[in-house]
């Protein structure tokens, strides 16, 4: 982020030694001049959705169950944060009392039958080094700008009662989010 802002204060001092600025101050007399030198870095990042989860189906519980990562990098401003989180499969998620943990549905190819999920996702919000939200959920994860930082998530049906095909499209949505901080020494 340092090298960002110096490239950027560096263009801008260059712009404005060749006339390209603004608006422009004249004088004609001797003196000095204060000129104002601002750049504006936004937050960036980049989110790894798996492409599928494969269920596997155990005879012995009658259900089916799977794990998937969500990955996150970026450089983000010191009040934001990248959440990423399940929102729909098949109907909209529902989030449970007693935990993170979303339930839908997906549905048979054949039979037709509806099986309900649970979908469970360890973490959702991302956030910058240095920093710590002041609400602590739990849910939280320290942001690296170059390497992807995972969290492990996993899908459980319950009982299976006929043999099929089941499917369904789990949805993630992911966005920049401003909290309030505290700035850890």
């Amino acid at each position: 982020m340092r090298n960002r802002i110096l490239t950027a204060l560096l263009t801008a001092a260059v712009l404005l030694q060749g006339g390209m600025t603004a608006a422009a101050q004249e004088y004609t007399t001797e003196g000095t001049a204060e000129c104002r030198i601002s750049c504006q870095v936004s937050s960036s990042y980049t989110v790894s959705i798996p492409a599928t989860v494969g269920l596997t189906y155990s005879a012995d519980t009658g259900t089916a169950s799977g794990s998937f990562q969500v990955g996150v990098k970026g450089d983000l401003l010191l009040n934001q944060m990248v959440q990423v989180e399940p929102t729909s499969l098949m109907k909209e998620l529902t989030k449970g009392t007693n935990g993170d943990y979303y339930q839908g549905t997906i549905k048979g190819e054949k039979t037709g039958s509806v099986l309900s999920v649970t979908v469970n996702q360890e973490k959702i919000r991302w956030y910058p080094g240095g920093t710590t939200p002041l609400f602590d959920m739990g849910e939280y994860v320290e942001i690296s700008a170059s390497e992807y930082v995972y969290a492990a998530g996993t899908v459980t049906t319950g009982e299976v009662e006929a043999a099929d095909t089941y499917s369904g499209t789990l949805v993630f949505t992911f966005g920049l989010e401003e909290y309030e901080r505290q700035i850890l020494p």
